[in-house]
């Protein structure tokens, strides 16, 4: 399979794990949630911030903070994650990026 840039990231591990023939791919995906959750415990503002400079465009550094502040909420709420403080909507093209 080469690169899918579309592909959903655990859409494509699990694609994965059953080409490679697993037979017990929760354990698999148990690990690496547990990994992603440890990122996003040991993830800070800095880092979230990094990722939205990503982006190409305010329009697209808008939606991903949106995104994200939805997404934080649901780790804070269903997986004891604690919300990283996000750009406020009329702050989300302030960073450290350079024009």
């Amino acid at each position: 399979m080469g690169k899918e840039t579309k592909t959903h990231f655990l859409t494509a591990y699990l694609e994965y794990l059953l080409e490679q023939g697993i037979k017990y791919e929760n354990d698999y995906l148990g690990d690496a949630s547990r990994f992603l959750r440890f990122l996003l415990r040991t993830s800070g503002p800095e880092d979230v911030q990094a990722f939205l400079d990503t982006a190409g465009s305010e329009h697209y550094r808008r939606r991903l903070a949106k995104s994200l502040r939805l997404f934080y909420t649901f780790a804070a709420q269903r997986l004891d994650i604690p919300k990283v403080p996000l750009p406020s909507p009329g702050r989300a093209g302030r960073g450290r990026r350079s024009r």
